[in-house]
């Protein structure tokens, strides 16, 4: 066998295996389904690298041809990277963290996976056998599902939402979305096709429709709204251009009518029934019937979208640099988000998130790969058969709606990737690849393997290797040992987490976060030295100062630095005037962020300076009234300082803005039984026992007190 069959057999086999990547779940590691399968992608894709280096030295029809497509990816990768050298955190921008693990190097390694997928996988036959291994896979993961649905297996997250072993069911609807249109383009590729030369066409009806269906149930059950509805508009716009399009293959049409009719006519029984039992009962439709521009989900969207395009504006050529949202949400939070996660660093909407990451350049690049996508299969004299056209188009206009609600992971870049892949090598035929290899047959079994580039190409994965995994890896099984229980004591977790930060890896800012937590655990625990306490606190107080040092302008490390130092108030008041250093300047970063105020506030109510601590508590509940936090450390520092007055505007304006609430009057009669208005207590208290049947008993046994002249 000569070299180069030897180096694409590499390529051929470690592009197969980045499709077995979803069934890896690393449960030693930090964010298990997210860690694991990235540098599982990653370590592949660098191995790779160097054997195609190699390849595409010694045999042209390994290098990629300077198309559109081509030529828009590398723009895409280029600008993204371009934005993150000039951004807010180019470090950031560049590594990602562990719970995103994406970044410029995941981008590059993506393109890379492009590149060699475009180059090897040239031929329709080799194609095949790629979507088929991909649908098997697919296929275990559903299986794997059915499992968790009949509670064999556990859920990983929780709930109903089954997530196989994604760990996020969001991710696994997006896996599935992608392979329902591919094993439906499998199932009607056209007789004869080669793409299909390992399986015959006899049983290819009876293989892809069960996957196609067992696909369908397993998304169904994931309730991913964006994902079903993607699919549901995919199939319908799929079904309808080969109603059109299609001339002959005339049953084939006829079918795409009846799914047609049959799409829209499940729309229109769902509507029919949305306010049954049937569906407000359902785990799954209930999600659908709740939506609406007044669900709490919808707003918050909006209003993390609207934060997105204050950052745009503000950014609009190259943006913040890729994984830089969240000094846009620190910056533009909107504090009516209250009720929603306290920290978001995606926008919930790739767009956005491109337009962030990128700004309108960014953006532009982005959407460039699938308005070539479409021309490629489109434009005409294209070799790509209607049916072919029509699902791929199907499927890239479902990936693209379902990208409005969520943001993308490892395995839908990597089957987006995939397809624009597919899309690029079959749009001649795949016949320019085959020619292009024959030319070169010859010279690929005599040439001996070149003296320079294979060293070369040796020393560059290895650099790879040990830069981009290997020191983070460490760290995150590092990361591991310092969070478990210990037989020795918390000084070994301690020395653990000196460990963990010896590598200085981009997994630090993650340990330091988790040490912060774990001094405050130890803190609390009375069975623990003073000795061992004072060590966790200086480790943590000096390495939040690091990543503080490191992140300045990143509301989250100042506001927790500041929160731990304003904890050790408690034990030494010194620390409260460097807390507060660092409080006031996650404030300045996010002025709207209640819980930023909170702090604050809370750091002058411990330094018994209640007049401030009103000042403050007064300004977080005037962002947002509704919010009960707010209302409750307002209300707790008011009646600490007596202003009774301002009590009553508050509580009567939580009963005007939430009438059906019986816990606004409850307080009521307590503030009016304090100022002597007995009265007044009484109809509060009759008014909540009317709202609330089950606060009857506990209410009349108040109400007997406070009419025996009594205070309850």
């Amino acid at each position: 066998m000569n070299t180069n069959k030897i180096l694409s057999n590499i390529l051929m086999g470690g592009l197969f295996l980045v499709l077995f990547i979803p069934l890896f779940v690393s449960d030693s590691m930090f964010f298990p389904f997210i860690t694991g399968k990235n540098f599982a992608f990653r370590i592949i894709v660098e191995i790779l690298l160097s054997a195609w280096i190699v390849l595409a030295y010694r045999d042209p029809a390994y290098r990629p041809t300077r198309s559109p497509l081509f030529i828009a990816a590398a723009s895409f990768v280029g600008i993204i990277t371009l934005a993150g050298v000039l951004g807010e955190n180019p470090y950031k921008s560049f590594w990602s963290n562990y719970e995103r693990m994406e970044g410029t190097i995941s981008l590059l390694h993506f393109f890379a996976y492009f590149v060699m997928a475009t180059t090897a996988l040239g031929a329709r036959k080799k194609w095949g056998a790629f979507w088929n291994t991909s649908i098997l896979v697919s296929f275990i993961i559903g299986v794997y599902a059915l499992f968790q649905l009949s509670g064999a297996l556990a859920i990983n997250q929780g709930g109903v939402r089954v997530d196989a072993t994604f760990g996020n069911a969001a991710y696994l609807a997006v896996y599935l979305l992608f392979h329902i249109f591919i094993t439906l383009f499998m199932l009607l590729r056209e007789k004869g096709h080669t793409i299909g030369g390992m399986i015959a066409e006899k049983a290819s009806l009876w293989i892809y429709t069960p996957i196609i269906l067992l696909d369908v149930f397993v998304l169904y059950h994931t309730a991913t709204r964006g994902a079903i509805l993607g699919l549901i508009g995919g199939l319908l716009l799929t079904a309808l251009l080969i109603a059109i399009f299609e001339k002959e293959r005339v049953g084939l049409r006829k079918v795409a009518l009846g799914i047609l009719a049959g799409i829209v006519l499940l729309i229109g029984g769902f509507f029919a029934l949305k306010n049954t039992s049937f569906i407000t009962e359902s785990p799954v439709l209930s999600r659908f019937s709740s939506i609406s521009l007044t669900e709490q989900t919808t707003k918050s969207r909006f209003m993390v979208w609207n934060m997105a395009f204050q950052g745009f504006k503000e950014r609009p050529i190259l943006g913040w640099g890729q994984e830089n949202f969240n000094f846009v949400f620190n910056k533009y939070y909107d504090p009516n988000m209250y009720g929603q996660e306290p920290w978001f660093d995606r926008a919930h909407n790739v767009f956005f998130d491109w337009l962030i990451a990128g700004g309108i350049l960014g953006l532009l690049a982005y959407l460039s790969l699938f308005v070539l996508a479409l021309w490629y299969l489109w434009k005409r004299g294209s070799a790509f058969s209607i049916v072919e056209k029509s699902i791929f188009t199907g499927l890239l206009a479902g990936y693209f709606f379902q990208n409005i609600f969520v943001f993308d992971n490892l395995m839908s870049y990597v089957m987006f990737f995939s397809v624009l892949a597919y899309i690029e090598s079959s749009r001649k035929g795949g016949a320019v690849e085959v020619v292009a290899k024959k030319k070169n047959d010859k010279n690929a079994a005599v040439a001996p393997l070149d003296i320079s580039i294979a060293p070369v190409a040796v020393i560059v994965v290895i650099t790879l290797l040990y830069f981009f995994n290997a020191k983070p890896i460490a760290t995150n099984f590092m990361l591991i040992q310092a969070l478990q229980p210990q037989q020795k004591g918390p000084m070994v977790n301690l020395e653990n987490f000196k460990k963990t930060f010896a590598y200085d890896s981009f997994g630090t800012g993650e340990g330091r976060e988790q040490l912060s937590q774990t001094t405050m655990s130890i803190l609390g625990a009375e069975k623990i030295d003073n000795v061992t306490k004072q060590a966790f606190v200086d480790l943590t107080v000096s390495e939040m100062k690091k990543q503080v040092e490191t992140h300045a302008k990143d509301a989250r490390y100042q506001l927790f630095l500041g929160s731990f130092l304003n904890q050790l108030g408690r034990y030494n008041p010194a620390s409260y005037d460097e807390a507060l250093v660092h409080l006031e300047k996650a404030h300045e970063l996010s002025p709207n962020k209640q819980a930023v105020i909170f702090e604050i506030g809370s750091l002058y109510y411990n330094k018994k300076d209640t007049a401030k601590a009103e000042e403050l508590f007064k300004q977080a509940y005037e962002l947002a009234p509704a919010y009960q936090d707010a209302e409750n450390y307002y209300v707790r520092v008011l009646m600490d300082n007596k202003n009774y007055k301002e009590i009553e505007r508050v509580l009567v304006a939580h009963v005007t803005r939430a009438p059906g609430e019986h816990d606004p009057h409850v307080k009521l009669s307590a503030l009016y039984l304090e100022l002597g208005r007995r009265a007044d207590a009484i109809a509060e208290l009759e008014r909540a026992i009317e709202l609330n049947p089950a606060f009857k008993d506990q209410g009349e046994s108040y109400l007997k007190e406070i009419k025996a002249g009594r205070n309850p």
